[in-house]
Order: C-alpha cells, then structure tokens, then sequence
C-alpha cells in the first residue's frame, strides 16, 4: 500500500510542477480578420481569395475565404500584417501585437480598387491573339455569306 500512496504522491508533485514552474509555451496565439473591397457604386463586399501574409517573429501567409474571413496561427509578438489582391487592388497592412495564448481578432481590411487593369494574358501575345480574331471573324463572315452560283 504504502508503494500505491508514494507513486500517486509522486505523480501529483509532476503535475503540479508541470503546469506551476514550467512556461505554457504550447498555448495558441493567432490573427484574424475579415477582408473586404468596395464596388462601383461604393458598397462594402467580402473579398475572397485574398493574399493575407503576416510578418514578424514568424511568417504566416493565407488565402481569404469565400466569406472574406481569413486566420493565421503564430507565435507572440509583433506582426506587420497585408492583405492584397494585386494588381487590381491596392495592398494594405496593420500593425498587430499577439500575446501569448491571445487571438487579435477584428484586424479587417476594406481593399479599395487601384484602376490598374488585370492582365488577361501577356502583352507580348497581343498580336497573336489579335491576328487569330481576324481570321476567326473572317471565316465566319466567309460563311454567312451565300455563295453565288453561276
């Protein structure tokens, strides 16, 4: 009996050690937030498939999802955080300072539109593709008009 009570005894003091006199290092800290952009007529969206990368202490990078909202899990301390969607939309970054075992939660970003365009395809294609329109259209206006027989 008396080997039961001192490996119980021993058994508490380790739990009591563990979490009294070592530090919680384990304990999750994030950042998280929504991501936003205005239309033409100057009403607020979520914005997915948004670049959001975090750099301090750590780098974290993700994606917005389709309701806007993205979350990194770092480490404590401070972060510059940016959030962009380039090049149709201007970057925009936040400072954010995470504790340990603390969320920043809220850290939202509205995007607004840079007036750049968005490259469909390279502009060295530009005169292949505009080359092979023409002949597209001239084959279909070729087929539409009847042809005479004489």
């Amino acid at each position: 009996m008396n080997g039961v009570r001192a490996a119980t005894l021993v058994i508490m003091v380790m739990a009591i050690f563990a979490f009294t006199v070592l530090p919680l290092h384990a304990l999750p800290s994030g950042i998280g937030g929504t991501v936003y952009w205005y239309d033409q007529y100057g009403n607020l969206h979520p914005f997915s498939w948004v670049q959001v990368k975090a750099t301090g202490p750590q780098v974290k990078e993700t994606t917005s999802t389709l309701d806007g909202t993205y979350m990194l899990w770092v480490t404590p301390g401070t972060y510059n955080v940016t959030a962009s969607s380039e090049p149709g939309f201007i970057p925009q970054s936040k400072m954010v300072v995470v504790t340990d075992g603390g969320v920043a939660g809220g850290v939202d970003f509205q995007l607004e539109a840079s007036g750049n365009p968005i490259p469909e395809y390279p502009e060295s294609l530009l005169p292949i593709v505009l080359l092979a329109t023409t002949i597209a259209a001239v084959v279909i206006i070729r087929r539409r008009i009847p042809q005479r027989v004489a």
